[in-house]
């Protein structure tokens, strides 16, 4: 979850691959976008996400796929899932 931060959420740069995948932006004019400062850019896929008064991000070329499933919580529910369960007190071990 990426909520109110003054500047960006994710870059890809000097030729890494990232896939932004399920998350939440809340308040975040930048989610996300290729190259950062002097750094060249990456490649980057961003596919289920969700947007609250944020940008829309940029994205662009290609990443490996993942060789493995994995269960993927709607993205819309994300800041609920991570208010409600993150933080001191909230994680039993």
């Amino acid at each position: 979850m990426h909520r109110s931060n003054g500047g960006y959420g994710v870059a890809s740069t000097m030729g890494g691959g990232v896939l932004v995948e399920g998350n939440y932006f809340e308040n975040v004019r930048d989610p996300y976008h290729l190259g950062e400062g002097s750094s060249g850019p990456g490649t980057l896929v961003a596919r289920n996400n969700h947007f609250v008064n944020s940008g829309a991000g940029q994205a662009g070329g290609s990443v490996a796929g993942i060789p493995y499933g994995y269960p993927l919580a709607p993205a819309a529910n994300v800041k609920s899932i991570v208010t409600n369960g993150a933080g001191a007190g909230k994680i039993s071990v």
